[in-house]
């Protein structure tokens, strides 16, 4: 997500108020995907993350590991 479409109002509600919301992709709990970013205020989604591969998760998890390892 761009950060210009995280700091827009909402198309519903125009709040700018939003909730990300991540899940977790080991055991222990050290690394996260964005899920969803929800309009805290009406519930509209304005991103869906359901097509990351493998590849790409793996990819992040090496990104992050060099970041915080």
């Amino acid at each position: 997500m761009k950060f210009e479409e995280l700091i827009a109002p909402c198309p519903k509600c125009g709040s700018k108020d939003k909730v990300a919301h991540r899940k977790m992709l080991d055991n222990h709990r050290a690394h996260a995907e964005m899920d969803t970013v929800k309009c805290e205020e009406c519930g509209y989604i304005f991103f869906v993350n359901d097509h990351m591969d493998e590849d790409e998760k793996k990819k992040l998890l090496k990104e992050l590991n060099k970041i915080y390892g």
